[in-house]
Parts: structure tokens; sequence; C-alpha cells
């Protein structure tokens, strides 16, 4: 296998901003983020895509997007709404062969700024040192808010 950047991450070989983790996954802050706060559920099972996952842990993906969900809206009252998405396959714009789910937020009149953010995502490698310490605080206060609520 080659090596995958996510098996990194959950092995603790790369750095992440680190939300939360259980046997069966990880929830970190995106890098690079289509809006503030984008988190991705990352499964600790290795498969490229959703169907090599046994039902019981795509089902723990989804409801730990729930309870991401429910603490990213606690932490900011502007979160209207949420966009979840896999990128099943490298036709569907999968940029890391692991299956992940993105989970981000949306507020009322951020559609023209996140479709820039899309767009543009990958380009913005300045300041890495700074928007990972930025997302580290901002994990940490999420992280905070599923403690709270008992996750």
């Amino acid at each position: 296998m080659e090596s995958c950047i996510f098996c990194d991450i959950l092995a603790g070989k790369e750095p992440a901003s680190r939300v939360f983790e259980d046997r069966h996954a990880a929830v970190i802050l995106d890098l690079f983020p289509v809006t503030e706060g984008h988190a991705l559920i990352i499964s600790r099972h290795h498969s490229p895509q959703l169907s090599g996952l046994p039902a019981s842990v795509s089902g723990h993906l989804l409801m730990l997007a729930e309870k991401v969900m429910q603490a990213q809206k606690a932490l900011d009252p502007s979160i209207e709404a949420h966009n979840l998405l896999i990128n099943d396959g490298k036709v569907a714009n999968q940029h890391v062969p692991h299956v992940h789910l993105h989970v981000i937020p949306r507020r009322r009149g951020d559609r023209m700024r996140s479709l820039f953010n899309w767009s543009t995502r990958f380009l913005l490698r300045a300041n890495l040192d700074k928007r990972r310490q930025h997302l580290d605080q901002l994990a940490l206060r999420l992280s905070q808010q599923l403690d709270a609520a008992g996750q």
C-alpha cells in the first residue's frame, strides 16, 4: 500500500488539529477549510471507498457527524446549516483515497466565499504554521464542547 496521509495522521506520524478520537474514527479540522470549522471524520479502517467499510463503521461516521454539527452550532450561533460530503472515488474528486466525511458548517451569506474557498483551497499554502495554531485552538474548543455534550 502506498503511503496514506490519513493513516499517518491516525498513527500520530503527521500533525492534525484533533477534535475527537475513538476506536472507529477520528475527527480533525481540515487544514484547507471551505468554511471556518470544516471538520473531517476519518475512518480508522483504511478503505478507499465507502463500500469497503463495515456498515457499523459507516453508521458510526454519520453518528459522529451529528455530534460534531451540534457542537459546532453550540460554539457558533451563526452556523445555520451543514454540508455533509463524502467524495467516494477519484472521479468524485476524492483527493485522499481513504474514506472521510466532510462536515462543513454553513452560515447565512457564505455561498460566494465558500465557492471561492472550495475552488482554491489547495492553492493557499502560505502561513501553514499560523493556520495550524488557529485550527488547534478551534479543535480544542470543539473538543471541549463535545465533552460537555457527553460524547
